[in-house]
């Protein structure tokens, strides 16, 4: 078999190099699914969890690997920014799930699809929430795991800040945020995350 040219063995090195340093440091999807998602209920969802959670985590160290700006920048924030959202979405899913199968619910607001004005009540199949769920919104998932007791009012908002990015990630012109908008942004989501694993795996120890 012939030898590569050196440019293409040049070229596929300065790939492997980059790809090496996005992969380092990280926890695999298999090590995510066993630790920061065990606590999740639905085995698919789990496994859905850790491959995206493993996927941004490699996206922002990518973009720290080739020194993203300006549209770049703007590109990988809004990738993540969706992905962060989904996954905290999930996580929520999983423990109100999870609350309205076991009896742990609180209140009367997860019994309407408008629970400000208490409109539009919803009949629960207790035994198998999840299809309803999947109609409801983020904004809905934050105000009743709160109501739950599964978050924090602190990380509600924080979710609420996440929510608010997502929702409107392709309007705004990250590239104008400025050259720490990177890093700031999508470290605020990432921590945001995180803390959701942290308190919906406490709530459901506490709540088998």
């Amino acid at each position: 078999m012939a030898e590569k040219p050196i440019q293409e063995q040049f070229g596929q090195r300065v790939i492997d190099a980059f790809a090496d340093f996005a992969r380092s440091d990280l926890k695999t999807p298999i090590e995510l699914e066993n630790d920061e998602f065990s606590h999740v209920t639905n085995a698919t969802l789990r496994r859905r969890l850790s491959e995206v959670f493993y996927g941004v985590r490699w996206i922002y160290k990518l973009g720290l690997a080739l020194l993203t700006k300006d549209a770049e920048r703007a590109a990988h924030v809004r990738a993540q920014i969706v992905d962060y959202a989904s996954i905290a979405e999930g996580l929520l899913s999983d423990c109100l799930a999870h609350a309205i199968r076991h009896g742990h619910t609180s209140g009367a607001d997860y019994t309407y699809r408008d629970p400000v004005n208490q409109l539009r009540p919803i009949t629960w199949n207790v035994s198998n929430p999840e299809p309803m769920l999947r109609r409801l919104s983020l904004w809905w998932f934050i105000r009743i795991a709160h109501e739950f007791g599964i978050i924090g009012p602190a990380l509600e908002a924080d979710l609420h800040w996440l929510r608010e990015q997502r929702n409107t990630v392709h309007l705004q012109e990250r590239s104008a945020l400025g050259q720490t908008a990177f890093l700031n942004q999508s470290r605020k989501a990432y921590g945001i995350v995180t803390q959701t694993i942290r308190q919906t795996k406490k709530w459901k120890a506490a709540h088998p």
